[in-house]
């Protein structure tokens, strides 16, 4: 898949320090660093799936939901998707994905085992280092700090 950018890093999002990156999440230097010493940041707990089993839902805490949200504001502002990308996107949904495929003869629905817990906090580091964004490495880290949890995408995070 090849990736797009909207603006470059170096016009919008190019943080090389903590005290910027704070400033840009809109949160103090200190609520900033307590993310690197706080535990149980999260709340985890298990919900019934409609087929059956149990889906895992990890949920931060009300100061992590903040930043992650705004965090989330900046990094939909920086990328456009392309038109067939409808998953956690802002004005798409299940019914604008199922839109296209009205009429069709046959569609194939593909549920990903585990997929959240399969992006590890490498990849999402690597994602924010990568082509899209091209940020220096200290932000990358911090970034995906602030998106992982257990060194995973949590599933019930923004």
């Amino acid at each position: 898949m090849k990736l797009r950018r909207m603006m470059t890093p170096q016009s919008f999002f190019y943080q090389p320090s903590d005290t910027t990156l704070a400033d840009l999440l809109g949160v103090s230097e200190d609520a900033f660093r307590r993310l690197y010493v706080a535990k149980n940041l999260y709340k985890t707990f298990r919900l019934p799936k409609r087929s059956g089993g149990k889906r895992t839902i990890s949920k931060p805490d009300d100061h992590l939901l903040r930043i992650q949200h705004k965090l989330l504001r900046i990094l939909n502002g920086l990328y456009k998707p392309r038109e067939s990308e409808h998953g956690f996107l802002p004005n798409r949904n299940i019914v604008t994905n199922a839109q296209p495929h009205v009429h069709r003869r046959w569609v194939l629905n593909v549920d990903l085992l585990n997929f959240f817990p399969s992006i590890n906090f490498g990849r999402v580091r690597g994602v924010f280092k990568g082509p899209l964004f091209g940020l220096p490495a200290n932000v990358a880290t911090v970034l995906a700090q602030i998106c992982c949890h257990n060194n995973a995408l949590p599933q019930g995070a923004p």
